[in-house]
């Protein structure tokens, strides 16, 4: 058997290969001469895979040999379903869907709920509960020994040694510790704890020796409601060696002493074998060849990656990179100082840090570094070297600076004498500013006028909207269109903003006003706030406030702490050492007050 799997391996593994190659080579026949340059790269690329897949080549023995197991049979990528297994279709056959030719019936009760299903409702059990039970319970008890029998239910034991459960299809038995044994139609069990293991569940067989494990599961075909299930073997030795392998393509393959690690699908895979690793995906193996996307290397000495539209490769100790994307057929390609770059627009050559020179389609520069830059792209230049810059624009404009000197030509006009001259100038607008740095500064144009002296005057003007003179920093008056304003930092400050004033002599006289209110403090003898419904006015001892009310004015003065007097819309009062002798009327009620005892005059 395994040599009758090993031969479709060996015939079908070269047409797998050779027609991806000829796909391959197809298709890029008409590459550019930049995808050319990738040969050499896969070639490398292909050789370290091939050295990985022979280091990693005790797993495919070993999937062969099975440990006495039937063989593997085809190989991934030219693998074919199972014995048994209904091929598929667009439309479901006679077989995967009988045509129905009678009508439905339904049970005598819909909503009845079987009681096998009744038993699993709210529990997490699988359906190994017990069979076989009959109403009648027999039960023999002598000391240690148990047993109960019900139907074609028996269990019996001798606790805590011995238990033996049978039932219909089923039969256990349990010798403490160390004997366990089970048959029945999906599972059986051999265990001599823990030495020994050998159990079934259903299509699966698995044999444990100690540290070694063999496990084999045969395929399945797929049922309604249930997907197929390939054939699979695994094998272990732990913790030294792990295999396994399945009828659809995939498996595994570990060792972990050597740091060898594999795992792949009829798709993709990963493998490492020490420093080399591999993971790729669209090919049964790791091959540049056949997979659609890989990436391999040997750290940290190599890495090659590729996929369908770019590529790369990295050798660190030589201080190599290169990259090729398809999307504008660019390519990089790094040796150390050298670097060449590609592409649809234009072309790199540098000897860093020295030479740099970049080219293409109507422009061109080069450096050499630090005695001159020199490029130019359609009709602009520029020209650097330690002495001098020089440039010209698309529309003529022109720029010359040095050491000292600089001049603008355009448009605009820009002159610079060492770092502390500037004249700017804007013909379309007008415009023009010179600094005299930190002293001068003078602006004119259409839209302003300013003129700075510092720190003794300034006078900045926006015509027919605002005026502004400084004198010194501390003196400033201000004229726009909605007021004025006077400060002398930082004493005093007075202005107008619309209807709104303001005067304050710091730190004696606040006086704010607007069309509604005032506040006005003298400092320390004079307080007075009004607002459109009250007044209140303090004056070294005397106290004055009015207010409206809803039937019309009331208002009081006070002369402390002597007299106070007070009238409102219903009648008036006055006090006298505030109630010694006093007087109140309001509307008919009137009282007198002496010795401040309240004395009602009337109701």
């Amino acid at each position: 058997m395994g040599e009758a799997g090993a031969a479709p391996e060996a015939r079908g593994a070269p047409a797998h290969g050779t027609g991806a190659t000829s796909a391959r080579e197809a298709s890029a026949a008409p590459a550019t001469s930049a995808r050319r340059g990738r040969a050499p790269r896969a070639g490398r690329a292909l050789s370290l895979a091939a050295a990985l897949a022979t280091l990693a080549a005790p797993s495919v023995a070993a999937a062969q040999v099975s440990f006495g197991q039937p063989g593997a049979g085809p190989p991934p990528g030219a693998s074919s379903p199972p014995p048994g297994t209904p091929e598929t279709h667009a439309a479901p056959t006679s077989e995967e869907s009988p045509i129905q030719t009678q009508e439905p019936t339904l049970p005598e009760d819909p909503l009845e709920v079987p009681p096998a299903v009744e038993k699993q409702i709210g529990t997490n059990d699988v359906g190994e509960w017990e069979r076989g039970r009959a109403e009648e319970i027999q039960r023999d008890w002598y000391g240690l020994y148990y047993g109960e029998k019900s139907g074609k239910y028996q269990f019996r034991t001798l606790f805590p040694l011995w238990a033996e459960r049978k039932m219909p299809g089923d039969r256990a038995t349990m010798v403490t510790p160390l004997y366990y044994n089970r048959r029945s139609k999906d599972v059986d069990a051999d265990v001599l704890f823990p030495f020994f293991w050998k159990l079934r569940s259903e299509n699966t067989h698995t044999t444990i020796v100690g540290p070694f494990m063999h496990r084999e599961s045969e395929g399945r075909p797929a049922s309604p409601g249930r997907k197929a299930e390939p054939g699979r073997h695994d094998n272990w030795l732990a913790p030294l060696f792990f295999e396994g392998k399945s009828d659809d393509g995939s498996g595994y393959f570990h060792i972990p002493p050597l740091l060898t690690f594999t795992h792949h699908t009829a798709r993709g895979g990963f493998n490492m074998v020490g420093p080399l690793f591999c993971k790729w995906k669209g090919g049964p193996a790791c091959d540049a060849r056949t997979a659609d996307e890989i990436d391999l290397g040997l750290a940290p000495l190599y890495f090659y990656g590729r996929d369908e539209s770019s590529e790369y490769e990295v050798i660190p100790p030589l201080l190599h990179y290169y990259h090729y994307s398809d999307v504008g057929d660019r390519s990089t390609n790094l040796w150390g100082p050298l670097l060449w770059q590609r592409s649809r627009e234009g072309n790199v050559f540098n000897v860093m840090p020295f030479y740099w020179h970049s080219w293409g389609k109507n422009y061109d520069r080069t450096t050499l570094f630090p005695f001159f830059h020199y490029g130019y792209e359609g009709n602009s230049n520029l020209l650097v070297t330690p002495l001098f810059v020089k440039a010209r624009g698309e529309e003529g404009e022109s720029t010359f600076a040095t050491w000292g000197y600089a001049r603008y030509r355009g448009r605009t006009e820009l002159d610079m004498i060492t770092p502390l001259f500037w004249q700017y100038r804007d013909p379309d607008i007008g415009l023009e500013r010179t600094f005299l740095l930190p002293f001068y500064y003078r602006n004119t144009s259409p839209r302003s006028d300013d003129l700075a002296v510092f720190p003794f005057y300034g006078h900045f003007k926006r015509h027919g909207l605002s005026d502004t003179k400084w004198i010194t920093p501390f003196f400033r008056h201000t004229e726009d269109l909605t007021g004025w304003q006077t400060d002398l930092y930082p004493f005093f400050y007075s202005g107008r903003d619309r209807s709104s004033t303001h005067l304050v002599v710091a730190p004696f006289v606040w006086d704010f006003a607007s069309p509604t209110s005032r506040s006005t403090v003298i400092l320390p003898f004079y307080y007075r706030f009004a607002d459109e419904r009250s007044v209140s006015q303090l004056a070294l001892n005397t106290f004055y406030r009015e207010q409206r009310v809803r039937s019309g004015k009331e208002w009081e003065f006070h002369f402390f702490p002597l007299f106070s007097y007070g009238e409102t819309p219903n009648g008036h009062w006055w006090n006298v050492l505030y109630g010694l002798a006093g007087y109140t009327r309001e509307g008919t009620m009137s009282k007198m007050r002496a010795l401040y005892v309240p004395i009602r005059l009337s109701e």
